[in-house]
């Protein structure tokens, strides 16, 4: 990140160095923190966050597959959007309907995410594992707040059973976003 660097959104001048903290705090405190999930009238899982300048949703659908989308606004929930990134993936094909894998995974992938920093807001660490998984997450392109994309991985090296040093990828999700410019 550039230190303090500040840009105009519309009529709103906003520190991208606070908005990256803002970001991984929020990150930290819902869904890698296990925060607390309501229901949108869609029946979709919503996880919020508010800060001093800032209030973070977000909004995603779905168990082995959940799409969904992080949205922060300016000051409360109805301000101006500032910042959005989407998401989408899951557990691969092959085992969806493995619900001890995939609660295996989700825990797993609650603790690398809990490990993102202001430097890398988007996702997780670049790698991470454990005695049964590892982790990558690899931007592509730019890596900023203003315009990126990425994608991040989950292997098992558990799945195979006949020979337990082949790691299978069980996860795999895209991510693209970026400031909102009007």
């Amino acid at each position: 990140m550039i230190v303090n660097e500040k840009v105009k959104l519309g009529k709103l001048e906003v520190n991208l160095d606070r908005l990256a903290e803002f970001i991984a705090d929020a990150k930290k405190s819902c869904y890698a923190g296990n925060g607390k999930k309501d229901r949108a009238e869609d029946g979709s899982k919503v996880l919020t966050f508010q800060g001093e300048d800032f209030h973070y949703t977000d909004n995603y659908d779905g168990f082995y597959q959940a799409p969904g989308s992080e949205i922060v606004r300016w000051k409360k929930k109805d301000g101006q959007r500032i910042w959005q990134m989407s998401y989408s993936g899951g557990m691969l094909p092959i085992y969806e309907g493995d619900e001890k894998l995939a609660k295996s995974t989700f825990k797993f992938l609650k603790e690398v995410l809990s490990q993102v920093t202001p430097e890398r807001p988007f996702r997780g660490p670049a790698g991470a594992e454990d005695s049964r998984f590892s982790y990558s997450d690899i931007l592509f392109g730019n890596s900023s707040l203003k315009r990126f994309s990425g994608r991040e991985e989950i292997r098992d090296y558990q799945v195979d059973e006949k020979d337990p040093r082949f790691c299978k990828l069980v996860f795999s999700q895209d991510y693209i976003g970026g400031l909102i410019i009007p």
